[in-house]
């Protein structure tokens, strides 16, 4: 995936650089435009060869089949890698400006103008200095995802890739979900599996995402520290004897959330909206249905309410996670990691409780509608964590049954946060207490 993606950007930024529009724009737009493209392109190109081949990598040949059988829809900036259908044709001086002293090509006035900057996100590319957040804030993972690769099979400028996990900007391929459906800066991500829907597309409005920061916000989870949080849960959870788990009934769970939630000026209409979704996630970690939940899984996946950065939040719960303290998951204790953040994070998606409009949409990469029930989403929980666990140990040094944080945090860094964009969402500064 990432020579593809490095493949098909070469192109894109030759093109841009011939595009008298992009010459109005700012350096980053113009790396934001190219990357999106590119890892669009990227993930539509694996997706398929993965719903044709079961495989992760893709040949010249298997690239060219799927150009044919709609790529070219697609990708049709392709077609203009032949000269003669845009440059080398008659009367192609017209096209260029050759009083200006201005390199490039001049683009033809009826050409529709580029994406203005306010169609992407603000809250993920902000020029404004004012908007910048301190150093002391961001995330140290992040800091790594800027810094030039010391691997030389890698672009020295990988760290330019948007992630997957974005608001939808002009251009970018759609789930056909909906004919009806009106463009929307709901936030989109991938959720990528081996079940046979090969992943999902996951759609949050804007409507779902300001309740939720209403009731963040108003609660105080916003700004408790994620790490006291997880001690507040595991404070009230118990030691089983035969398998050495620390579990918890609704009953612990609920005191615990009412140590946590600080606030006591909650409207009535705000406590029951909260309560609901707290009960919900305590059933979505009730695997077994008895009414008893692994307090740990619980106590990392509650830390997506709360403050704190991405990579401490990632940093901690690794610790919480590792019963033996040897500094190491197993690959089904690294998928356990995995779905406590992502088992929030999609009942986020499926409540009932939150405001909720028709952006508000789950389908599978080929575009079919998903029922956002309990039994579904459990099910998108578990192949994607599970999928995500066997990614990361792919890239493990040696051949060792275990991953250490570091290792694990190197993955991401360079490969992982392309696969599974949604572990962004661990910072509420980068979707929910920043308004767009």
């Amino acid at each position: 995936g990432e020579d593809l993606f490095l493949f098909l950007r070469s192109f894109l930024i030759v093109m841009f650089s011939c595009c008298r529009q992009s010459w109005d724009l700012s350096d980053d737009a113009v790396n934001r435009y190219i990357a999106d493209t590119a890892n669009m392109i990227t993930d539509d190109v694996m997706r398929y060869q993965w719903r044709t081949h079961k495989k992760d990598r893709v040949d010249f040949d298997e690239f060219g089949r799927w150009y044919n059988e709609g790529g070219f829809e697609t990708a049709p900036w392709l077609e203009l890698l032949d000269l003669k259908k845009w440059v080398l044709m008659d009367n192609a001086l017209d096209s260029f400006d050759l009083s200006s002293n201005s390199p490039g090509l001049m683009i033809d006035p009826d050409c529709p103008p580029a994406p203005p900057d306010d169609s992407m996100d603000p809250s993920f590319f902000d020029d404004d200095a004012a908007g910048i957040m301190p150093m002391d804030s961001i995330d140290e993972m992040d800091l790594l995802l800027m810094q030039p690769s010391q691997d030389k099979e890698n672009d020295a400028d990988l760290n330019k890739l948007a992630s997957s996990l974005s608001y939808s900007s002009p251009g970018a391929q759609k789930p056909r979900v909906d004919s009806n459906t009106k463009s929307s800066n709901s936030l989109k991500f991938h959720l990528v599996t081996e079940d046979d829907n090969g992943g999902y597309v996951v759609s949050v409005s804007q409507k779902r995402i300001h309740h939720l920061r209403h009731l963040l916000t108003e609660s105080g989870l916003s700004d408790l520290d994620s790490e006291d949080a997880c001690k507040h849960i595991l404070g009230k959870s118990h030691r089983e004897d035969k398998s050495g788990r620390y579990v918890m009934t609704k009953e612990d769970f609920d005191s615990a959330m009412r140590d946590v939630i600080s606030s006591r000026n909650l409207s009535i209409e705000s406590q029951r909206a909260l309560s609901a979704i707290l009960s919900e996630i305590f059933t979505a970690f009730d695997y077994g249905g008895i009414g008893q939940v692994n307090a740990t899984e619980v106590a990392c996946g509650f830390t997506v309410f709360c403050h704190g950065k991405k990579s401490d939040k990632l940093e901690y719960a690794f610790e919480v996670l590792d019963r033996d303290r040897r500094g190491k998951l197993s690959q089904s204790d690294t998928a356990k990691y995995l779905r406590s953040f992502l088992t929030v994070l999609l009942n986020v998606v499926s409540t009932t409780s939150l405001d909720s409009d028709q952006d508000d949409v789950m389908s599978t990469t080929s575009g079919l509608r998903c029922e956002r029930t309990m039994s579904t989403v459990a099910r998108a929980v578990e192949a994607g964590s599970s999928w995500a666990a066997s990614q990361a140990f792919r890239s493990r040094r040696g051949n060792r049954d275990t991953l250490c944080f570091d290792e694990f945090a190197e993955w991401y860094t360079h490969v992982g946060y392309s696969n599974i964009p949604w572990l962004e969402l661990l910072d509420l500064n980068k979707w929910v207490i920043t308004e767009p």
